[in-house]
């Protein structure tokens, strides 16, 4: 199967490039500058959608997510149908849901998106479910937090924070958080692929993870203790009241259930969560200090 590929020079892009699935040709696909009848999308059997613009922590214009999550995605989709591309796989974001959720989520939970990053993944997925045929059919991935060798923003400052070996007060989190390590997200592209599966599916590891836990995981592959103590439960909710972000970050949970996918696909994430660390611990220890 030929593979058209956006997004090649990011995170995900870079690793599902450079990992090999049986049957599968990957191309990549360079959407910047150029029409899209310049593309040989008619050589294509499908595309994966990488491509657009990463959430970001600090406010930019909320057209510059609408022009590349939602514009350039449909833009796309057009092309490739009238091209005779059979499967279209965007890869979107389980900042769909929105921020405040008290339940577990899954493929069929409601998304109420709570900031322009959310809105314009969600504006695509809609289109693009609008347009699914049984001649074009159209998968939607939504991964949860994606970790691993190449990482950037939180995992990374989490890290840094990590490596400064300061007691941190994070013990007993209790939390549950879903997240994806990189490879386990690449092997699920493929398997949507290889099944020429449609429909919305979630990514996640084999079970969420606590911030504790998480700490410890990657403190052990620092080679360091642990060196976690616990908030009493009055000042935890001082924070609660006083800072509700930073306090959903540090003890709140976010937790994807992918069940459903993964009995859908016959899929098994291949990698453990603590493998996942390590690579991701090795990789950000191999990294020039200033």
């Amino acid at each position: 199967m030929r593979i058209g590929v956006t997004g090649t020079t990011g995170f995900v892009g870079r690793r599902f490039m450079a990992i090999r699935a049986e049957g599968l040709e990957k191309r990549s696909l360079d959407l910047r500058g150029k029409s899209f009848t310049e593309l040989p999308l008619q050589e294509l059997d499908a595309i994966v959608h990488l491509a657009g613009k990463a959430h970001e922590m600090q406010p930019i214009p909320e057209w510059i997510y609408v022009k590349v999550n939602f514009e350039l995605t449909r833009d796309l989709a057009d092309a490739a149908m009238a091209a005779g591309v059979k499967q279209f796989i965007y890869i979107s974001s389980t900042k769909v849901y929105g921020d405040e959720v008290n339940e577990v989520l899954t493929e069929f939970s409601a998304c109420h998106p709570a900031d322009p990053y959310g809105k314009s993944k969600r504006q695509a997925e809609e289109y693009l479910l609008s347009i699914a045929r049984p001649e074009f059919k159209v998968a939607i991935l939504r991964p949860p937090l994606i970790y691993g060798p190449g990482v950037k923003g939180n995992m990374i400052r989490l890290m840094d924070l990590a490596a400064k070996d300061l007691p941190l007060p994070l013990g007993n989190a209790g939390n549950r958080r879903s997240m994806v390590y990189l490879d386990n997200l690449v092997a699920l592209i493929h398997q949507v692929i290889q099944q020429e599966a449609e429909g919305i599916f979630v990514g996640g590891d084999a079970a969420p993870i606590s911030t504790d836990a998480l700490i410890r995981m990657i403190r052990q592959g620092m080679g360091k203790r642990p060196n976690l103590f616990t908030l009493p439960g009055g000042l935890r909710k001082i924070i609660r009241s006083a800072r509700p972000a930073l306090y959903q970050r540090l003890f709140g949970s976010f937790e994807v259930d992918p069940g459903f996918t993964n009995r859908t696909l016959s899929f098994t994430p291949p990698y453990p969560t603590k493998e996942g660390m390590a690579a991701m611990v090795n990789w950000y220890q191999s990294l020039p200090r200033p």
